[in-house]
């Protein structure tokens, strides 16, 4: 099994945020526990949308973490049929992308053999919640 390695940031609240943050000055391993494919409105929408609390994440929150151990970030990895972008969620424990990572080209990461969720229309949903 390959390595993988992203520059994972804190309560970004979009895709813009992660291009515009200075780049980590080390990158942290990562790996893939679930595929989460939107439909392509919603996937535009989720990525200016990141700290909204949605429901794919909340159904999968026990698939995400970070392995003290091997310090690796397990992650969902959100992308669109339709599209060769995608962002890699650790959630904290949160409804929420606590932290995130953009991934340019998807084609770059190995994704055979990882469980695939294709989200519907209602998969972001807002619920009010604790300040973040």
């Amino acid at each position: 099994m390959s390595e993988n390695f992203a520059s994972f940031y804190r309560k970004a609240a979009s895709v813009r945020d992660i291009l515009e943050k200075a780049p980590f000055p080390e990158k942290a391993r990562f790996q893939i526990t679930k595929v989460i494919e939107l439909p392509k409105e919603q996937y535009r929408r989720y990525m200016n949308e990141l700290l909204r609390d949605v429901s794919f994440i909340s159904r999968n929150v026990s698939d995400m973490g970070f392995d003290g151990k091997t310090e690796t970030f397990l992650c969902l990895f959100v992308t669109c049929r339709d599209v060769n972008t995608g962002l890699l969620i650790e959630a904290d424990g949160f409804d929420y992308a606590r932290y995130a990572a953009f991934i340019p080209d998807k084609k770059a990461l190995a994704l055979d053999g990882i469980p695939v969720e294709r989200a519907n229309e209602k998969c972001l949903r807002q619920r009010s919640g604790p300040e973040r």
